[in-house]
């Protein structure tokens, strides 16, 4: 029904339909081919979110250079003489992020014999028997060790013991380290109170997200700027995503959240704003688009208001429908089919 305070003779419905949300992200790959830097979290993520796979067999071959004495990386090759250089936080992410690469191409894998010592670094720190004391904002022990513990809880390194040390608190917490959390129970089996904990955890990151028309938003998007943990609303949201896409409890919302990552992108360049953002979104949207869009669309798809009636033929470039306001009193129904292969997206807006 039209809205009572709607002008007269203006406005109605669009109906936006697309094949595909993810498509081939061109402005992200656009993004990374333009990208200077080089630290190995950078040259990391943009081997990877390039797909190249001989550049990254460079970076691999190079790495063993980047891990301390304890088997954490640094962000840039040790200098001589300095033992303890390497991050915990880098070396979750190098964990993480591979991991879920390789779920998508092995080529992408971090070799055995060099995860195993980062693997041993990690167990170390969340252990407190190594220690790395580096400069911050605001105390961040626990948001680090819940990041070291998710990456172990991928090879199944982490058990439910480690979770002792830290103060679980996830109303406190930002969002990043909320994510985290949730992997860390999904995966872990003997943490204690694991189901209940799993539910508040679950509840807290579904009161943080909401929508901006169709921008995915956190509550708490003020507070989850944790760059100097590589953490931020744009990467949260792209985690969510590929954390999403085996979660049932999620699969109705997946049309929002992927539309609602995406409109966090910058509109100029398609891409997100950091390297890890547009790592993990190039990530989140394959592993989506494998889920959800392996049949390509084919068919006619109709739509129907009233005595109204639209239609899109998808061998045709135009895929969008429009309907004026229902003239009638009360309330009609939209009715939209669609005949064919493959389930395209419709995306359905008021004016």
């Amino acid at each position: 029904a039209q809205p009572a305070d709607a002008l007269p003779g203006r406005g109605g419905l669009l109906l936006a339909l697309q094949p595909g949300l993810g498509s081939s992200l061109p402005g992200v790959r656009d993004w990374f081919l333009r990208y200077p830097y080089s630290c190995l979290e950078q040259k990391t993520s943009k081997a990877i979110g390039l797909r190249d796979a001989k550049t990254w067999r460079s970076v691999v071959a190079q790495m063993p250079a980047y891990l301390d004495s304890d088997g954490l990386a640094s962000y840039f090759p040790p200098r001589e003489g300095s033992s303890d250089s390497g991050s915990d936080t880098l070396t979750a992410y190098l964990l993480a992020v591979t991991s879920e690469a390789a779920t998508l191409d092995p080529a992408f894998a971090i070799p055995d014999d060099i995860r195993a010592q980062m693997e041993a670094g990690l167990i170390a720190f969340v252990e407190g028997r190594i220690q790395r004391s580096v400069w911050s904002p605001q105390k961040d022990l626990d948001v680090r060790k819940l990041a070291a513990l998710e990456a172990l809880s991928r090879s199944g390194k982490a058990q439910g013991r480690m979770t002792t040390s830290i103060t679980i608190a996830p109303n406190q917490w930002p969002t990043s380290a909320v994510l985290d959390w949730i992997g860390v129970l999904k995966r872990v089996n003997d943490v204690p109170q694991r189901q209940q904990r799993l539910a508040e955890a679950e509840q807290v990151l579904k009161a943080r997200v909401s929508y901006q028309g169709t921008r995915l938003v956190f509550s708490t998007e003020t507070e989850d700027n944790w760059w100097w943990l590589m953490a931020g609303a744009d990467v949260n949201s792209n985690r969510l995503l590929l954390a999403a896409v085996d979660d049932p409890a999620w699969k109705e919302d997946m049309g929002k959240l992927v539309a609602g990552a995406l409109g966090r992108q910058d509109r100029r360049s398609g891409a997100w704003s950091t390297t890890t953002a547009n790592l993990w979104g190039s990530l989140a949207l394959e592993k989506f688009s494998r889920a959800f869009e392996s049949e390509p669309v084919q068919g006619v798809t109709r739509a129907s208001l009233g005595t109204a009636s639209e239609s899109v033929d998808w061998r045709k470039a135009e895929r969008g429908m429009s309907f004026p306001w229902p003239q009638k009193p009360g309330k009609e129904t939209i009715s939209v089919q669609h005949e064919g292969a493959g389930k395209p997206w419709l995306t359905f807006q008021s004016t």
